[in-house]
């Protein structure tokens, strides 16, 4: 076992019980975390939106009042549930985040808590991360949001005020979007221009037929073609006017001909848009930004690539620089196809 420089007993002690503390501050926010999962397993998040006394919860678990009332005041001393003299229930801002038409709500992100936090104890072994069609999907609920009446407001007052050239292209012209995942942008995209028609490629078999499901469901298949490909299979040549690349989920060793195929699909002076996400963050964010690198590195993906970087990788693969526009969704990174 290694031992510190210093020798005095009393140093000593204090430099461990410095070091119990912060990792007991892990653990605290950890433990909450499982807890608010477990109950959500049971069930119990879409059932606090409403009030509900103790005895209702205990009925509705099968747990003992005394344990729901433990548990009740775990959440409650984490700010997850406000409880009074005869009710318990979420939050305002848990129960926005657990509604139905929560961008990305709380179910998304508790799946990808739990999958981040097995891949990255899987960091640790040699080998590839494991994950399989459910991990992806995972991934792409919580990672593409929802397509809801909240979305469509944050696009039309928030994102596309600064992308007046994403509006004329969905508008008047074909829309591909690659790597689509569940397609949350283009679906909020179809549900605010009744002219857009897209076609949407995603890899993952399970993650395409939800994006289908989706779009389904809001009534926008029609216009939506979503298709089950790799990208570098897709053949169709100048037709599209306009496209998206999920860049940030592509490997580096798919990325240069995942690029020649987009370059292809536009028509001249196509555009494509491409998202720079992760910028490197201020001191603060800094600790949890280089465990989301490990995970994306130890999984081949590039991490944070700026959109200074983003605007060589493309205009090695032929694109020529158009713009880099600011937006409330970070900066996008705005290339074409040369005429």
């Amino acid at each position: 076992m290694s031992t510190s420089g210093d020798t005095d007993p009393l140093v000593r002690f204090a430099s461990a019980a410095a070091a119990r503390s912060t990792l007991q501050a892990w653990a605290d926010g950890a433990y909450v975390v499982r807890l608010l999962t477990a109950v959500r397993d049971k069930g119990w998040t879409a059932y606090l939106t409403e009030p509900r006394s103790v005895g209702d919860l205990a009925t509705y678990s099968g747990l003992a009042p005394e344990r729901v009332a433990d548990i009740v005041d775990g959440l409650e001393a984490y700010g997850v549930v406000d409880r009074n003299d005869e009710t318990v229930r979420f939050t305002a801002e848990f129960t926005a985040l657990a509604a139905d038409d929560a961008w990305v709500g709380l179910d998304e992100l508790l799946d990808r808590i739990g999958l981040t936090t097995r891949l990255v104890a899987a960091t640790a072994e040699a080998g590839p991360l494991p994950l399989t069609e459910a991990d992806a999907l995972v991934v792409a609920r919580s990672s593409g949001g929802n397509s809801t009446h909240i979305t469509r407001a944050l696009f039309d007052r928030l994102f596309l005020p600064k992308l007046p050239e994403l509006v004329e292209v969905v508008r008047t012209e074909r829309w591909l979007d690659v790597g689509c995942g569940v397609a949350g942008s283009t679906l909020t995209l179809a549900g605010l221009f009744p002219e857009l028609k897209a076609v949407a490629l995603e890899l993952v078999p399970t993650v395409a037929a939800e994006t289908r499901r989706r779009a389904e469901a809001q009534g926008v298949a029609d216009r939506v073609d979503i298709r089950t490909t790799d990208v570098r299979d897709f053949d169709e040549q100048d037709a599209f006017g306009g496209a998206f690349w999920a860049q940030p989920f592509f490997p580096e060793a798919t990325r240069a001909a995942a690029l020649a195929t987009i370059l292809r699909a536009l028509r001249p002076g196509g555009l494509l848009f491409l998202q720079e996400m992760e910028p490197v963050p201020d001191e603060a964010a800094r600790p949890a930004y280089t465990v989301r690198r490990l995970v994306a590195q130890a999984q081949g993906i590039p991490f944070g690539r700026t959109a200074e970087e983003l605007t060589d990788e493309t205009g090695a693969a032929g694109f020529e620089p158009v713009r880099v526009a600011q937006t409330d969704f970070g900066r996008i990174v705005i290339v074409r196809r040369p005429d």
